[in-house]
Formats: C-alpha cells, structure tokens, sequence
C-alpha cells in the first residue's frame, strides 16, 4: 500500500487531505509543529501522526523514510501572521528540506502547496494591472510580498529539482485559492451582498475553491502520471462576486485582453489544465451552500 507524507497535517487544508486519502485507500503519515485539535474532519481519522518541524532537515528526513510519496503543506500560510523575513525563511527552508529528502529517499512523487499569490494578488499594495483574461499557468507574475514571491520562488524551485534528476520525479505545485468550507460557503451565499467586488476580492480575481475538493485535486497529482513540474491553478469555475465576470473585468482591469468568453460569473482563473491532466472536476458553487 502507498503511504504518502504529509507535512501541515493538523492544519485546515492537511485534515482534508489526509482523510480524502485514507478514502482511495492510501496509508498516511501526517506531521506538524501542532498536534490534531479533534475537529469534525478529524475524528476518527485512522493515520500515523509525528511532531516534526519541517524547517529542521534531520527531522524531515528521519520522519520521511518509508514513505512512497509527499504533499507538502506546511507553511507560514500568509504574510501577516509574522514579519516578512520569517515567512520567507519557514516557507522556503520547508520547501527545500521536503524537496531535498524527497530525493535522498528516492520519492518520485511531490505535491506542494502554492497559491494564487504566486502571481500577485490579494497582498499586493494595490490593483496591478493584467495582461489577460482568464488567466492560465503561463501568466507572468507581479509578485510584491514575502509570501507571494516565496511561493513563485518555490515553483521555479520545483523545477530545479526536476532537473536534478530527469524522468525520474514528478512534482505538482497547487496554486490554492481561498479555501472555503461548506460552511463558509453558506455564509457568503448568506450575505446580502458580496464584500469588495472592486477591492480586496478583485486583487484576487473573485476567485474561491471549496476545500474538499482541493483536496481532491491533491490526491489526484498522486494518483495521476505527467512529466516533470507542472503549476495548476485550483479554484472553483464561478467567481465570488455578484456582477457578471466580464463586467468587473471590463472596470478593473480595462487594459486586459480578453482572450475567451467569460460568461456570467465564469471563473476568470482557467482550470483548464487541472481538468486536463489530473481529471479535476470541481462542481461545487457557494451559490447553493
């Protein structure tokens, strides 16, 4: 049987993740700096659980033998939570040390957390102008925070080891979105009206990504066999705003060519390539939560 590691696996994203693998029938080992807090997604979750501190190589390594493949979600998960220098050490020091062993123990398969911020979004001082719409795994970044420009860095990072040892490692970088529970989903659909179509949501295109079903996609870069790095974008194909996509487009970003219709609240971030190559269906929608 497959036994993947999982590094933040106490976290929001990890607890997901972990019990959609013990459903398709994968062993776990899940480590964190945090124990499990017994949530409703937890309980009853049947895993090995190690205290590891993935910035301290040795303890990823000792904690990482015996394991077939690796989905690293440990991180500092923004750059408020503490000063800029810290997240950017914790998050590439991670990043490397989960790469590095990954190598020594001869893994060939590696799922790591990205983000939509990868290309500059919601931490960004103000509204960067885009080149196009919807946007895909080729649009160039506009990165400006510690935690966006680590998190671009750890996909080019991504690559190196590829290159380290070609044919032999697939890697898929997750450019997660503003995962949301069913619950959170509902109370958005609750709102009288969608905050920030014209601030904080469009510095992140209005996209969101239900929780469960990222980590499905998760799983699936397990399941599935490419080549080498990809990115995928993973988010939901509607937006989070009331107004029609190409209309906050047309005001937002008036520059931005667009390249194929966007109607009513289409997702302006494609997921194509998700689709494509590790047969994602995300179905889910806040609209009837």
């Amino acid at each position: 049987m497959t036994t993947v590691f999982v590094t933040g696996s106490a976290g929001r994203a990890g607890e997901y993740i972990i019990k959609d693998l013990l459903e398709h029938g994968y062993d776990v080992v899940g480590v964190d700096q945090n124990t499990p807090g017994g949530t409703n997604i937890q309980r009853g979750l049947d895993y090995t659980f190690k205290t590891v501190d993935v910035t301290d190589f040795g303890q990823v390594l000792s904690a990482m033998k015996g394991c077939d493949a690796v989905i690293h979600m440990a991180a500092i998960p923004n750059p408020i939570m503490a000063p800029e220098h810290e997240v950017f050490r914790v998050n590439m020091t991670s990043n490397w040390n989960v790469l590095e062993t990954a190598e020594i123990l001869g893994i060939k398969k590696i799922v790591l957390a990205s983000s939509v911020n990868a290309v500059g979004a919601v931490f960004s001082k103000g509204i960067t102008p885009r080149p196009y719409f919807p946007m895909d795994e080729e649009h160039p970044t506009f990165a400006e925070d510690a935690y966006s420009i680590g998190k671009w860095i750890s996909e080019d990072l991504a690559d190196a080891f590829v290159r380290r040892r070609p044919g032999e490692v697939q890697i898929a970088s997750m450019r997660f979105h503003g995962l949301m529970s069913r619950e959170r989903q509902a109370a958005m659909n609750a709102q009288d009206e969608r905050w920030g179509a014209y601030d904080t949501n469009a510095k992140h295109f209005w996209g969101w990504s239900d929780i469960a079903e990222s980590a499905r996609a998760c799983v699936l870069a397990i399941d599935v066999d490419f080549e080498g790095h990809e990115v995928f974008f993973i988010n939901n194909e509607d937006t989070s705003a009331d107004e029609p996509t190409e209309k906050l487009i047309e005001k937002v970003y008036p520059d931005a060519e667009i390249r194929s219709p966007m109607p009513g609240n289409t997702t302006a971030i494609s997921v194509e390539k998700a689709k494509r190559i590790l047969g994602w269906q995300p179905k889910a929608t806040w609209r009837d939560a």
